[in-house]
């Protein structure tokens, strides 16, 4: 799961830096509402490993991963006097396990309406664009200004399963001609598709797409596409129903709101 990563992490952090949050600069909690809120209780928080907003920690720790979520989970909800648990599972698993109730958070959310059936969202605290990245050699699909001009063509595009692109992908994977040009990794953004052939190009987050290159020692072999990429908008800390109060939730918000103003990318 974190092959590749732990010798990468310094290149890792070097991304981190560059993302652009004012999660960079560590705050305690007391010093953004004054006084701790204690009827928070423990919430269990579920991550996976996404470079650079959830990785692996010291001396390989998965109940203490570090990133710009886990940053922004300890800075958010340790300042409404939540005590947090990390446990890193599979992406599916762990969405499986909110929806049955028996995981409190997720960070780095989109908010859709399948999940909102099962979820609570917080105001955003970032936003999120992914990237199609392809190998350096590839220029047959350099003319591509949006996954549309996959329709008709030869090309194959992997993605993440249970992963969220936006309303446009949506909508064209409902066309079966595009459909057709979709292959899906289990495991996450794996450039290993990519490099053995198996896909012409993979959807990733900017940033964790970066990480990723660095971590693997992919530099010159895998690159961005200069025109396709997918703007998802702002993401959340998503909450099962069950597991905050609509009063610790708004009280939440607040926090965000004051702090980070309009989310950056």
């Amino acid at each position: 799961m974190n092959r590749g990563l732990k010798r990468g992490l310094g290149s890792v952090l070097g991304v981190l830096m560059g993302v652009g949050l004012i999660l960079a600069t560590p705050v305690r909690a007391e010093t953004i509402t004054g006084q701790k809120d204690k009827s928070c209780g423990e919430l269990t928080v579920g991550w996976i490993d996404w470079p650079p907003y959830q990785m692996v920690g010291k001396d390989n720790d998965s109940s203490q991963p570090v990133g710009v979520d886990i940053q922004a989970a300890k800075k958010y909800l340790g300042a409404l006097g939540c005590d947090l648990k990390f446990v890193s599972k599979p992406w599916a698993r762990l969405l499986k396990a909110m929806e049955e109730g028996r995981l409190d958070v997720l960070l780095g959310m989109s908010k859709t309406d399948e999940r909102s059936k099962y979820a609570k969202f917080s105001s955003p605290y970032r936003n999120e664009t992914v990237w199609l990245f392809m190998r350096s050699n590839q220029h047959d699909f350099d003319h591509f200004t949006s996954l549309k001009d996959i329709i008709g063509t030869q090309f194959r595009l992997g993605v993440s399963r249970n992963a969220y692109y936006g309303d446009e992908y949506l909508k064209l994977i409902e066309d079966p001609k595009f459909k057709s040009r979709v292959f899906q990794a289990i495991g996450g953004e794996n450039f290993q598709m990519l490099i053995s052939d198996r896909v012409d190009g993979f959807l990733v987050d900017k940033e964790t797409g970066k990480a990723r290159i660095e971590a693997d020692g992919l530099q010159g072999q895998i690159v961005p596409h200069n025109n396709v990429k997918v703007d998802l908008g702002p993401v959340h800390i998503m909450f099962g129903k069950n597991s905050i109060s609509s009063g610790l939730l708004e009280k939440l918000n607040g926090i965000i709101k004051k702090e980070v103003g309009v989310p950056q990318s």
